[in-house]
């Protein structure tokens, strides 16, 4: 016969029998999210920008799982992935933020250190002395941008003009002197997302006013996001603008359209575009480019005057603008007869709204 059970035996071991423990797929969870986190950082840090906010939250997340998975003992291997994981992810969307803030948000006092002229040398003092070492300025580019008028036929026409003489400085132009309704006037960088945003939007809009003979608009392109490109992109598709004003004008309002298309458009956290492939973009949206652009692009015969310019327009007030103090400090900047746009680059209804109320009377339908 065998003894009693004693009544206060202890419960039977719970994983006596090799049961799982209790959660065991935590840690697997943590380094399945730690993994997808980091890889859509990357993604987005390559091609779409905003994704790398989502894998910042995934990262957070995994790192949050990891660490509890750790404290209950769970695997350590899968535990600790999630974490590292997690935590790159996050880094990487915090150093393409910081690029993309630093871009913004950098005085840009610092970037046009110098009231140079843009065929005038830094160390000149801006006294276009003898001896200033000059740069090639383009024809039909005498304001220091792209002046578009209409044709009288419903088109739309660069103005023309000679190439000024060395260590000239930008001549600014006013409505009354382009027999046109207003001037809007628009600074860009062909690397700005936001003015990317603006073209979207607002591109039909413009095109409409300046073929309708009621506004001018005149495009200046600026290079300051050169700071976040290693390859000097700004400046190369600035150079680029103005090889095409200079060697085939007719074409120059589609290329413009083209740089800033979305499909072509780079991120700031990307590479720029080389010079090939500027050069097949520019000659798809063109028609075909002729090879006087051509060379001038394989040359980059005006980045030096691009990069000039950049410099002049932050170092000096708007020209004509209504408030004398007002300087260039965001891209797109966009000035009606001198009063500027306030409202979001990507609203097209405020934009026109903002035409409106400064006379400027768009084609009905537009």
């Amino acid at each position: 016969m065998s003894a009693p059970q004693h009544p206060f035996s202890p419960p039977p071991h719970p994983y006596a029998n090799g049961s799982a423990r209790p959660g065991r797929g935590l840690a697997i969870t943590a380094m399945a999210l730690g993994l997808l986190a980091l890889l859509t950082a990357l993604v987005g840090v390559f091609y779409a920008p905003p994704v790398t906010a989502v894998g910042a939250a995934l990262g957070l997340v995994a790192v949050v799982l990891g660490i509890v998975a750790l404290v209950l003992r769970q695997r350590r291997a899968p535990s600790v992935t999630g974490l590292a994981g997690g935590g790159a992810a996050m880094l990487v969307a915090a150093v393409a933020g910081a690029m993309a803030f630093a871009s913004l948000a950098t005085p840009f006092s610092e970037l046009a250190p110098t009231a140079a002229p843009p065929g005038q040398d830094a160390e000149d003092g801006g006294s276009g002395g003898e001896g200033a070492p000059a740069v090639a300025w383009p024809a039909n580019m005498s304001t220091g941008g792209l002046v578009f008028t209409g044709d009288g036929d419903g088109g739309i026409e660069l103005l023309r003009s000679d190439a000024p003489h060395d260590n000239a400085l930008p001549e600014p132009r006013e409505a009354s002197e382009l027999g046109q309704g207003a001037l809007v006037r628009v600074y860009l960088d062909y690397r700005c997302p936001f003015c990317g945003e603006f073209e979207r939007e607002n591109a039909q809009t413009l095109a409409d006013a300046v073929a309708s003979g009621a506004a001018a608009v005149e495009l200046t392109p600026l290079t300051f996001l050169d700071r976040v490109s290693p390859d000097a992109y700004s400046s190369r598709a600035a150079g680029a603008m103005a090889c095409v004003a200079d060697q085939q004008p007719d074409a120059a309002w589609d290329a413009h359209a083209a740089l800033l298309d979305p499909a072509f458009q780079p991120a700031e956290s990307q590479a720029g575009h080389d010079d090939d492939a500027l050069l097949a973009e520019l000659d798809r949206a063109t028609g075909g480019l002729g090879e006087g652009v051509r060379s001038c692009v394989e040359e980059r015969r005006f980045t030096g005057f691009a990069t000039a310019l950049n410099d002049w327009v932050f170092a000096n007030p708007v020209p004509h603008a209504a408030d004398p103090s007002l300087t260039v400090t965001g891209t797109p900047l966009v000035l009606v007869d001198g009063v500027p746009y306030t409202g979001a680059p990507g609203d097209g209804a405020a934009f026109r709204a903002f035409l409106d109320a400064q006379g400027v009377q768009l084609p009905a339908g537009s």
